[in-house]
């Protein structure tokens, strides 16, 4: 039966009244959260009221969204009628054909222009008609064709551009999503962004919701490019206190991490700690962290055993973000595999996607007590017990390998032995970034048709690495169209070349009430010479927005020669006071230097180039299960490139 959503869209927008982006998006997740309507018995104003539902009521809709006042919905086991114009019908992008271009289709936005959408995008239909719908898609209102709209959904899984570290949000065909990693916090982030931004993102802006809910938040391990964007949704200050995020909340059912984390040493304890990572045996590591109550524990001040530093504040504000959010530690017991039981799920859901664990793998030590082992070095433990899992739907396999290096490879192909098939895939994310301590041998068992690599510009590691990115493509599987010479797979994507910025010289900075004692000052300052300007450069800012509000072509073009010559009378003086290095205006600049260690310097505002987008290298992966589509959007965001190749299991 065709679902639908409880929205409002129309009325939303009669009763959002800001130009500053920020306070309107806030006024709209406040209405979206106050909203209320009512289920009634019959199509009358006057019908009694069976309940009242609110914003993100998921209904269903026996006749599709009819185009009368009324749509007939079913909620829970309730039959009735609600306002048509209070329901959105949930829709998603068809695809056509066996070409790429059939990946892609068209929406004439209200403005009438062609917006891009891609294979599987959520479309909600807010009036249907037989050949034309009206549409809101990625939070943008137009019309589609009927045609290319269907009712089945499909396994969606992104890989967020976090520059160094991963983010990968994983959103099943029954809608539940799992967030796995984030990058780094957005403070040590070179862009500012990380997958924190994309989640409120896909939420707020392209579900039309007001809160993000998480099936799960997986910490594939310890590390801070992977959970410190996890970070930025939880701290102790909240969204709702940060500028930067528009939900007011996060919901999150099920917190999972790889039960090795970070310690406070104590040299007491028996066994002694071992690298910061708890206690040890000659086995290898014990000290795993487990559920909510083993959390809680290990937060708590009055604790003997405790974690530390960023890993604890972390975790801390994990269990303070909601009291019913469970904490679960994945592992993989090495028995389930020699015994030859079946792969653990993570979840099964509805429509056959199944999410199977793989590790970090196991053991029993001789005391009976869960282990996992020592592979050398801190950052080889850390990065070789992350978790790791392998998304099934239909024919495909999406896998997804943390950071693991080539002494975790070893162990587990060792645990896996003639299963090490398992691990064989359509589509694999990258171990640790494309870093090159990588098992050849263990590629060659992936064998994927494509590869993402998360990879970051600036952080010192020199990521992806040629020689892997080299060895992904000869470990791939090779999939060549003989016919049209084309090769079709291997695919080796990486987000660091996907992704790009904008970048716009610096005309002039205007400021108002700049304090000077007991004055204040207005003014502006130049950013290059005015004969580099073109005529809406010398524009202030209030003439600038009373140009673009002119509709008539011939009155904007009146406007702009009058007050281009009012400006030039009072840059000129300006820009000969800083010829003679009179004006000297200096940013004061955070830039990074390695992934944790930011610094400071000095440039001058003259000749300065500010960063007006930054353009996500988003790298999206779909599958109905037959066929799977990896698609990309191009620099100038006018199109998305899509590549699609069969699933093969």
């Amino acid at each position: 039966m065709t679902k639908g959503w409880v929205r409002a869209y129309s009325e939303e927008n009669s009763m959002v009244n800001s130009s500053e982006p920020y306070q309107k998006r806030q006024l709209r997740a406040k209405f979206r959260k106050k909203f209320r309507t009512e289920l009634k018995s019959n199509s009358s104003e006057t019908a009694s009221v069976l309940r009242t539902l609110k914003w993100g009521d998921e209904v269903e809709l026996p006749n599709q969204l009819e185009n009368t006042k009324w749509t007939r919905v079913k909620f829970k086991s309730q039959q009735g009628f609600v306002l048509s114009k209070h329901l959105v019908e949930i829709a998603y992008v068809r695809k056509t054909g066996t070409s790429n271009s059939g990946l892609v289709k068209s929406m004439k936005t209200a403005k009438n222009k062609n917006k891009k959408l891609l294979w599987g995008d959520l479309v909600q239909i807010s009036k249907r008609g037989r050949s034309i719908c009206e549409v809101r898609v990625r939070g943008t209102h137009g019309k589609m064709s009927t045609k290319d709209l269907v009712s089945e959904p499909l396994l969606e899984v992104y890989f967020v551009d976090v520059t160094q570290g991963d983010g990968v949000l994983v959103c099943t065909p029954d809608k539940r999503h799992l967030l796995i990693d984030g990058g780094l916090e957005r403070t040590k982030q070179l862009t500012g962004k990380n997958a924190a931004d994309f989640i409120d993102w896909k939420f707020f802006m392209d579900y039309g919701a007001f809160e993000i809910d998480l099936d799960s938040m997986m910490a594939s391990h310890s590390d801070n490019d992977h959970y410190g964007g996890l970070h930025d949704l939880v701290r102790s200050d909240s969204p709702m206190s940060d500028r930067e995020l528009d939900s007011l909340k996060v919901n999150i059912k099920t917190f999972h991490h790889p039960g090795l984390s970070r310690w406070r040493n104590n040299t007491s304890a028996n066994p002694k700690h071992s690298q910061g990572l708890g206690a040890a045996t000659s086995e290898g590591f014990i000290q795993l962290l487990g559920d909510r109550s083993d959390a809680e524990g290990a937060v708590s001040k009055d604790s003997v055993e405790k974690l530390s530093g960023p890993w604890k504040s972390f975790i801390n504000d994990v269990l303070n973000n909601s009291v019913s959010t469970k904490v679960e530690r994945i592992t993989l017991d090495r028995n389930v595999l020699s015994s030859g039981r079946n792969l653990p799920n993570l979840w099964k859901t509805k429509h056959g996607c199944e999410i199977k664990i793989l590790g970090p793998v196991s053991f029993v030590d001789g005391k009976g007590r869960e282990t996992l082992p020592d592979f050398g070095k801190k950052s080889f433990n850390t990065n070789g017990h992350s978790i790791c899992l392998r998304i099934d739907y239909g024919d495909s396999k999406i896998l997804l390998t943390g950071d693991l290096n080539s002494e975790s490879m070893d162990w587990i192909s060792n645990c896996y032995g003639d299963r090490i098939g398992a691990w064989e895939c359509d589509v694999a994310k990258a171990c640790h970034h494309g870093g090159n301590d990588i098992s050849y041998k263990f590629l060659e068992k992936i064998k994927a048709a494509a590869t993402i690599i998360s990879s970051g510009d600036a952080e010192g590691h020199a990521h992806p690495r040629p020689e892997i990115v080299g060895a992904s493509a000869t470990t791939g599987f090779k999939n060549i169209d003989r016919h049209k010479d084309k090769l079709i797979t291997p695919l080796i994507y990486m987000t660091e070349i996907e992704r790009s910025v904008t970048l716009g010289a610096v005309n002039r900075i205007d400021f108002e009430g700049l304090p000077i004692g007991s004055n204040t000052l207005d003014g502006v300052i130049l950013g290059r010479e005015l004969d580099e300007f073109n005529d809406k450069a010398h524009l202030s800012p209030e003439q600038f927005w009373k140009h673009k509000a002119i509709k008539d072509k011939n009155e904007a073009n009146r406007f702009l020669r009058k007050a281009v010559r009012e400006q030039k009378k009072i840059l000129t003086p300006i820009e000969k006071e800083g010829k003679k290095g009179n004006i000297k205006v200096n940013f004061n600049l955070t830039k990074p230097n390695g992934p944790l260690s930011p610094e400071n310097t000095i440039k001058s505002a003259w000749r300065s180039r500010v960063m007006e987008k930054n353009h996500y290298g988003l790298v999206n992966v779909r599958t109905d299960g037959d066929t799977i589509m990896c698609a990309t959007l191009d620099e100038t965001e006018h199109k998305w490139v899509a590549h699609s190749f069969p699933a093969r299991f």
